[in-house]
């Protein structure tokens, strides 16, 4: 295609980072779409930059030999994923793809959600007829979709066409096996329209790409339908890049790293000023936002032989509605979430809408049943929302026009036996009420969501499935006042720990992207409790250790049969570490000995994770503990960069025989043990004494390694360090392979 008129340049530096193949430019089609879509510069601004990062990163709009890219982009839950990609497909438009296929949703309505979404933001129909994109929504093989396709292609690759007459061609495709295979099909016959496929330039796009599309009978060493019409379609097209959009990267990360999905690169998504997530509202609004449900509570409201609603059901249904009297507009809405079952939306769908009513209904009455209803229901969720704004005038206000707010008000049920073409026309009511189970997961959007109701708990504890219930993010933060979740503890928890979670898991991804690392290449390292799993197992294809680096207890390391490289390494980095800072080394008042004593000083945990842990040699399963301890330390660092430790030499340096066990490669326990105060060594503590409370602990050994009688090794270093429960969690981190 020819060069595009009225382009901007955009200096992304590609030749400063490896991942970045070349410079696309932001034309008219990327400034139209942002111009129409956001209002505020600095939100145009920032998507404009995102989006040439992302495409920067795929291979150029030429024919090459680079061969296929796969990339990662990561976002928050509800973060305006869709806007990006739009735009990605906007700027792909400026910069002469002549093709681009979008994979989206699983189910019809979710994909036809999406692709409408697409045309109305690409703004398809344009006056006059002239447009510059042709849509096609699960195109067929052997239909007129081909043909029409087919000469659309050849005219977008034809440099003699003039450019108003080229057409984008986009193609939205379910994520199931049939339509796939269809779209393969299809591909392959363009070649009787006068297009050659094979060198055609295309950018692929798998929205909630962690979702259907990998393997899930990886575990099993087969290969599921859905993915392998994914591996079908990429290998039809030998000039293309396929980038994966997903909030929860979890299982994208863990796949094989010769998987066909594996991805290249990463990006990460920064989300605009208005919206709030899990740090706004687990961390920052904690108080104001959350509503625990006591177990008794949640028993009762899952309970098949319950016959009335909930005391909990009862509150958050009186604070949505008040709310959406404060609110004054719409749409609003209240989600009630509280398992999979259809008996039970249905049993919810009747609770609900028997309260409404007779709520209605009292309201219109003066007498005692209102006075009681505002007493026990309605002023105390007026009182939360309003905090210290409260007046009893407020308040009448809102009890005036309650009434109509509550007869405005929809209730629906949305779950597997919904049928598909009942979508929500959120413009026919200013307030929804929905009520369902795993429907209303991922990738459908509850408009002007306020509050929540989910006394289900975490199920099989997938973390990246709980964080897809997540719907009450997104862009709220003119209305946040008046969010709120009513949940269980386990699920208040997991929601809770994964914040960190993801801020880690974050930071580790943007420093992959800024040094140009290819993903490939990057060890796996996530801070997520062992009550979590990362996600389904099925699609786990890479070995990992997941455990809890425990508070008030010893990580000690003795699988020290290693490499003379490695001991060597471990050598000269611990001397060099002593000589810099063990000038000040004291000895300890715990150690009775005279000779021999246990010395300490204490030094920066940066210095302690810098120049000792990030490069200490160990065995594989050993090495996995120490990458766990760098990451769990180096987030508490983060968290307070003043962090001190204890490091105790033990025996003042001198060497220990250490027997190695059945195994060839472990030494008995590290550890010296207490000594009576009648021994020669009398009143010794024992080695796992040496420690201060609420510290961090670094011991160092010198071990020499004994077998049969025979001494194999001399002087290696070995660790041992103790970590207080206030700095403890729980981490999961690949296992390094061997080249």
């Amino acid at each position: 295609m020819t060069a595009v008129e009225h382009v901007e340049i955009v200096h992304a530096s590609p030749t400063s980072n490896a991942q970045q193949m070349w410079q696309p430019v932001v034309g008219p089609e990327t400034v139209r779409l942002l111009q129409a879509a956001l209002t505020d510069d600095d939100a145009r601004s920032s998507i404009r930059k995102q989006s040439v990062d992302v495409l920067s990163r795929c291979n150029p709009p030429v024919t090459s030999d680079e061969g296929p890219r796969t990339g990662l982009v990561v976002g928050y839950v509800q973060s305006g994923k869709t806007m990006s990609f739009t735009t990605v497909i906007s700027l792909a438009r400026d910069n002469g793809f002549p093709l681009v296929i979008l994979f989206a949703g699983t189910k019809d309505n979710l994909h036809q959600q999406t692709a409408g979404r697409l045309s109305h933001d690409l703004a398809v129909q344009r006056p006059g007829g002239l447009s510059p994109w042709l849509l096609v929504s699960n195109p067929k093989a052997g239909s007129g979709d081909a043909q029409s396709i087919g000469q659309h292609l050849k005219a977008a690759l034809d440099p003699k066409v003039p450019e108003k007459f080229r057409r984008t061609v986009v193609l939205t495709v379910m994520k199931n096996r049939t339509r796939l295979e269809s779209l393969r099909s299809l591909l392959t016959d363009l070649g009787q329209f006068g297009v050659d496929i094979a060198s055609t330039p295309v950018l692929v796009i798998d929205d909630e790409a962690d979702q259907a599309g990998l393997n899930t009978m990886a575990s099993d060493d087969d290969v599921s339908a859905t993915y392998a019409a994914i591996v079908g379609v990429r290998r039809a097209l030998p000039q293309h890049s396929y980038v994966m959009y997903t909030a929860t990267p979890q299982a994208p990360l863990l796949i094989n790293l010769a998987d066909a999905l594996a991805p290249d690169f990463v990006v990460v998504l920064q989300p605009g000023d208005g919206y709030t997530g899990g740090i706004y509202f687990f961390e920052e609004h904690r108080d104001e936002f959350l509503e625990l449900i006591t177990a008794s509570e949640a028993a009762k409201a899952l309970s098949p032989a319950s016959t009335e609603p909930p005391a909990s059901l009862k509150r958050a249904l009186a604070t949505y509605l008040v709310g959406v009297a404060l609110r004054g507009g719409g749409p609003t809405s209240m989600l009630v979430h509280p398992s999979h079952t259809q008996d039970l939306h249905g049993r919810y769908a009747s609770w609900v809408t028997n309260l409404c009513s007779a709520w209605a209904d009292v309201l219109n009455e003066p007498g005692p049943d209102r006075d009681a209803l505002i007493k026990e229901e309605l002023k105390p969720a007026y009182e939360s929302l309003r905090g210290d704004d409260a007046t009893s005038a407020g308040l009448h206000e809102v009890l005036t026009e309650l009434p109509f707010w509550i007869g405005a008000t929809h209730i629906k049920v949305i779950n597997s036996g919904t049928p598909e073409e009942s979508d929500i026309e959120w413009d026919v009511a200013p307030s929804w009420i929905l009520i369902g189970g795993n429907k209303l997961d991922r990738g459908f959007t509850v408009e002007g969501l306020t509050v929540t109701y989910m006394p289900r708990g975490t199920g099989v504890g997938n973390a990246d499935s709980i964080q897809q219930r997540a719907r009450f993010f997104g862009y709220k933060r003119s209305y946040a006042d008046l969010c709120r979740a009513w949940l269980v503890s386990t699920t208040e928890r997991a929601f809770s720990r994964y914040v960190e979670h993801e801020k880690v898991l974050r930071k580790e991804l943007q420093q992959v992207a800024r040094d140009g690392i290819n993903l490939k290449q990057w060890t796996r390292r996530m801070l997520l409790d062992p009550a979590l799993k990362p996600c389904r197992k099925s699609v786990i294809d890479l070995p990992f250790v997941h455990g809890r680096i425990k508070g008030d207890g010893w990580t000690n390391f003795i699988k020290l049969r290693i490499a003379p490289s490695a001991i060597s390494a471990n050598s000269l980095a611990l001397a060099a570490f002593l000589a810099a800072h063990a000038g000040g080394a004291v000895a300890d008042e715990r150690d009775p000995r005279t000779v021999d004593r246990n010395t300490v000083f204490s030094v920066p945990l940066a210095v302690v994770l810098d120049q000792m842990l990030a490069d200490w040699q160990l065995q594989m399963e050993d090495r996995a503990t120490v990458n766990q301890l760098n990451l769990l330390l180096g987030t508490r660092l983060d968290d307070d960069p003043d962090l001190q430790v204890d490091v105790y030499r033990m025996r003042g340096g001198r060497a220990r025989g250490r027997t190695l066990q059945a195994d060839g490669v472990t030494v008995v326990n590290l550890f010296e043990g207490r000594r009576p105060k009648g021994s020669p060594e009398g009143g010794y503590p024992g080695d796992n004494k040496f420690f201060t409370d609420g510290r961090l602990s670094l011991q160092i050994y010198s071990v020499d390694i004994m077998e049969s009688g025979a001494r194999l090794a001399e002087a290696v270093p070995a660790l041992a360090v103790w970590v207080p429960k206030e700095l403890a969690g729980g981490v999961l981190v690949g296992l390094e392979q061997d080249d």
